[in-house]
């Protein structure tokens, strides 16, 4: 059973689970993670829904008295009506300031995290086959020319609402993760060090951005430069 498999079943029916998700999820923890949040929104929906519903207001028409009386003539909005609707629009158009100039996450930050979450990726020592290398790989446009690269961890990984073919690859300098989000589009090279990694956003001329990372300090110039001439875009 592949990942993709495992969190299509999870998805169905996070309560349930058969011989061979059991078995699937048994070697997996990212796969028992995503079953473990998936399980905690499901009870938290069950419980939205069971939540009894608040008492209803009485909707009772009740009958006017009999006879025309005289309709009140309508004021004319006066200046403080007219200011504090000046107010309410001001307050408004604040708001969606402050909300489109909140800060956002890096993208960096967010690669550390999934890599964090993952962590048991780095401690993989058999080799992929290429099949199912290939097999992550072709959802998003790339092949690896597997002549001289040995990968080592291959998943198809759901990434800022995306999936995305998350790799390790053993290299010379040690095992050095790579990630392919087609969907994140940056103007220019972008190095980073944290949380002792270091990292380096490279725009692709076929559209999107390779992440690549590696523990510890790292030259990840010459990292990149190694990885870069094996991965093909096919589109």
């Amino acid at each position: 059973m592949t990942h993709d498999e495992a969190r299509l079943l999870i998805g169905a029916a996070p309560g349930e689970i058969g011989a061979a998700l059991a078995a699937h999820l048994a070697g997996c923890p990212p796969c028992t993670l995503f079953r473990q949040q998936m399980r905690r929104m499901d009870q938290d929906l069950m419980r939205l829904l069971s939540a009894p519903l608040p008492p209803r207001a009485d909707t009772r028409v009740l009958p006017l008295p009999v006879g025309r009386r005289a309709r009140p003539a309508r004021a004319p909005a006066g200046p403080g009506l007219m200011a504090l609707a000046a107010s309410l629009v001001l307050c408004v158009g604040v708001g969606a300031l402050f909300w489109a100039l909140r800060p956002q996450p890096s993208l960096a930050a967010g690669v550390i995290g999934h890599i964090e979450r993952e962590s048991g990726s780095w401690s993989e020592v058999a080799p992929m086959t290429t099949t199912a290398t290939a097999a992550v790989l072709a959802g998003a446009g790339v092949s690896l020319d597997p002549a001289d690269m040995t990968v080592t961890y291959a998943r198809s990984c759901l990434f800022d609402g995306h999936w995305v073919p998350h790799l390790v690859i053993r290299t010379p300098s040690g095992p050095v993760t790579v990630m392919i989000l087609r969907q994140e589009h940056l103007a220019a090279r972008q190095s980073f060090r944290q949380n002792g990694y270091s990292g380096t956003l490279i725009p692709t001329p076929a559209g999107g951005t390779l992440a690549v990372v590696a523990q510890g300090q790292a030259d990840m110039d010459a990292v990149s430069r190694t990885l870069e001439p094996y991965l093909r875009w096919t589109r």
